[in-house]
């Protein structure tokens, strides 16, 4: 199983350091819940310990309206990095709006680890490096 999840994460589009990361089978997306274009709001997240694993759920997220997002993670020395970013990192037509939207992954590695998510837009942007949405220590 594990080779197979390897080899789905070759063929994604992702960042330079992200190469080696798997992709996250127990992921849900929310519909757009609400507008990046409003006033007092951040992307925030929160982790915490599940059976099995760890939970990590970012909200609000800011995406593209109608874009389907995928999660992929990667560890290292007890600290797990989980980054969100388009299915389609390079759609020919997008819309002409913006969502906020609930991720939420579950991630197979035991805690304690430090947990930090990321959120990476499709390639329309340039640059395009994930961004720290933030970090928390499940223990």
């Amino acid at each position: 199983m594990t080779f197979i999840l390897a080899l789905l994460a070759c063929g994604a589009d992702l960042p330079e350091g992200w190469e080696d990361a798997q992709p996250v089978d127990d992921f849900t997306q929310s519909d757009c819940d609400g507008s990046p274009y409003d006033t007092g709001w951040s992307e925030a997240m929160t982790a915490s310990a599940a059976d099995p694993g760890i939970r990590v759920v970012g909200e609000p997220v800011h995406f593209r309206c109608a874009q389907d997002v995928e999660a992929f993670y990667r560890t290292a020395s007890g600290a797990i990095d989980v980054l969100i970013q388009p299915v389609d990192m390079n759609p020919k037509a997008v819309a002409g709006c913006d969502c906020l939207y609930r991720v939420e992954a579950g991630i197979p590695e035991a805690p304690p680890a430090e947990v930090s998510l990321y959120r990476r837009w499709d390639n329309i942007n340039e640059p395009n490096e994930p961004v720290l949405i933030g970090t928390a220590t499940v223990p």
